[in-house]
């Protein structure tokens, strides 16, 4: 990430409620430049998903600001629905067609581009994932790797500004988290702009640009891998014990 990056999304003061005591979001504020890579992180129950589903418009926040690629969008959830791509964290929910093919091109249906778009949205996004090969298989015979590429693949074609994922990595092995943190680092590479939520830093923590920590519905630390490292123990989030920024990754240096 270089310096001066434009801001892609300015969220400001947020906050979301279920009630008058059941406070969930509280005053979140935070900026993603555009082209990086931000590891939203912390403990089970502190909002992180919430906090997605807000940006994207499927909740309706009491509060806030959130300003998307220069322009106020706080109360055009559809604008958010149609510029945020959100990918669950159970990617089976997102599965519609009877094959990868016809799954990917669902959104694209919907949104009534010709088929002359499609099919080049179609070819890019199967080559860019690596999901060419499995184009006439159905998605319920995927591995757990290549679902949650495919949920990703089903998002992109719908060219979002912004790429959301809500832990990627929950109940994959060892090959599957690779194949989708290199996915998301190609993608990055490729342009894209990414807010990833996990609280296994350890898979990813060195590929983020920047880290947001969230507890009990506010942000308690923000800045760098190497800002907030220290930090994480203190908000309940595992790390490997002695484990330097670099260590912690996935993939093999």
């Amino acid at each position: 990430m270089t310096p001066n990056q434009p801001e892609l999304l300015s969220v400001t003061a947020l906050n979301f409620s279920l009630s008058k005591e059941k406070h969930i979001l509280k005053d979140v504020s935070f900026s993603v430049p555009q082209g990086s890579f931000t590891l939203l992180c912390g403990p089970n129950g502190s909002g992180k998903s919430v906090l997605l589903r807000c940006l994207k418009g499927l909740e309706q926040m009491q509060e806030g600001t959130i300003v998307l690629d220069g322009k106020d969008v706080s109360k055009d959830r559809k604008k958010r629905m149609q510029t945020i791509g959100l990918v669950f964290q159970d990617a089976d929910t997102q599965m519609v067609g009877q094959t990868v093919e016809k799954d990917i091109r669902f959104g694209m249906e919907n949104l009534g581009l010709d088929l002359e778009e499609q099919n080049l949205r179609l070819e890019q996004v199967l080559q860019l994932l690596d999901l060419a090969s499995q184009r006439s298989q159905r998605p319920r015979t995927l591995s757990g790797g290549e679902k949650r590429r495919l949920a990703i693949a089903g998002v992109l074609v719908m060219d979002p500004k912004l790429l959301v994922l809500d832990e990627p990595f929950a109940n994959l092995d060892y090959r599957s988290v690779v194949s989708v943190l290199s996915t998301l680092l190609k993608l990055q590479k490729e342009g894209h702009t990414i807010i990833l939520v996990s609280h296994e830093v350890d898979k990813t923590l060195s590929h983020a640009d920047q880290v947001l920590v969230l507890e009990a519905g506010r942000i308690v630390s923000s800045g760098s891998p190497r800002e907030v490292l220290p930090t994480l123990s203190l908000h309940g989030i595992y790390l490997p014990e002695g484990a330097a920024v670099e260590d912690l990754t996935w993939l093999k240096r």
